[in-house]
């Protein structure tokens, strides 16, 4: 049977002015079983400035009928999609495109087993015109009630997912720090978030229309894990972990890897871990066991046999040894982003 529930955005707002969390189940009644996570609710950012962290699945099916008026809201789903009914309209709400709006009201229906992993940011109109100097002006003359009017319009602006946008909701998603570390990160990121989608709106009257293809959102979600492996090194995830983290499946996450970088994600994952090691072991300011640890190896034995299989030889402090596997073409170097301009 499908759950009915009914939010409204600016109440959960006003409870945000005396604290910097509310969860879903004090805005919307029970929903341990509509929502399956550790954590589904609404983060303080600043007074008039507040968004939701979506990584979930839902347990069973509901609509969520949601009042924003006098917000704008702005959306980025890396995985999953939904219906959303703006009076007659119904839109699908997909990974292909960031969208901004502020329609005062819209419906939401979600069915049993969808997984979704995005962000949902939400704030007072005249706070984004004044504090983060949205140009009107550049924004497409049909779009500017968005930012001009309370009133609300039903069309959304829609704008081009980037890996940037990606990478900042991913790390949304998957910050680990505790409080009250978590709240401050929350917020910077989300300040940072906000001056992307501003920089992207402020620059649509410089530019030709865009149009989408999904090819164009692959490499995107492919530049993102690459991101991830990256910035990751002392904990990389599983294959399955990282396509779900960038809204891809197996498949086309390794067969993304082979056209960008020439090798599968596994590869090249390695290759930043390796390329780590070795510097580190240049500078000679920790132990090698240790080394291993930034890297995401439990132990010496797992990181040298490792090592060797890459260059060789077993690591060494201070190591200015050949790399063997690199020169004798057995291993290639670090592979570099092909990119083709269109």
């Amino acid at each position: 049977m499908r759950k009915f529930l009914t939010l409204d955005l600016q109440e959960v707002r006003s409870e945000l002015l005396t604290r910097d969390f509310v969860r879903s189940s004090e805005a919307l009644g029970p929903t341990e079983d509509v929502f399956l996570t550790n954590q589904h609710g609404y983060h303080r950012v600043e007074d008039r400035l507040f968004l939701h962290i979506m990584n979930f699945e839902a347990g069973r099916p509901y609509r969520l009928q949601m009042a924003r008026r006098g917000l704008v809201c702005i959306q980025v789903i890396i995985k999953g999609t939904y219906n959303r009914w703006v009076g007659k309209r119904t839109d699908l709400v997909s990974p292909a495109l960031i969208q901004v709006t502020n329609t005062p009201c819209s419906v939401v229906d979600n069915e049993a087993g969808t997984k979704l992993r995005g962000l949902f940011v939400a704030c007072e109109r005249q706070y984004l015109l004044d504090e983060f100097g949205v140009n009107v002006d550049a924004v497409p003359a049909a779009y500017r009630p968005i930012f001009t009017s309370d009133a609300g319009m039903v069309e959304a602006l829609r704008l081009p997912n980037s890996a940037t946008t990606i990478s900042i909701v991913d790390q949304l998603i998957t910050c680990r720090f505790p409080e009250p570390i978590r709240s401050l990160y929350i917020k910077a990121k989300a300040i940072e978030f906000i001056c992307d989608i501003v920089s992207q709106i402020n620059m649509l009257g410089a530019q030709r229309p865009v149009r989408i293809l999904t090819s164009t959102s692959k490499s995107q979600a492919i530049e993102s894990a690459a991101s991830i492996y990256r910035r990751e090194i002392y904990r990389p995830p599983t294959i399955e972990q990282l396509a779900s983290r960038v809204g891809l499946n197996r498949n086309d996450l390794t067969n993304g890897f082979r056209d960008m970088f020439g090798t599968t994600p596994h590869h090249y994952g390695l290759m930043i871990r390796m390329e780590q090691a070795q510097t580190l072991l240049r500078e000679g300011q920790l132990s090698i066991s240790e080394i291993a640890r930034r890297v995401g190896y439990e132990g010496y034995s797992s990181f040298s046999k490792a090592y060797r299989a890459c260059y060789g030889h077993r690591p060494s402090l201070s190591d200015d040894q050949p790399a063997a596997g690199i020169a004798d073409g057995s291993l290639p170097a670090m592979p570099v982003a092909r990119v083709d301009r269109v």
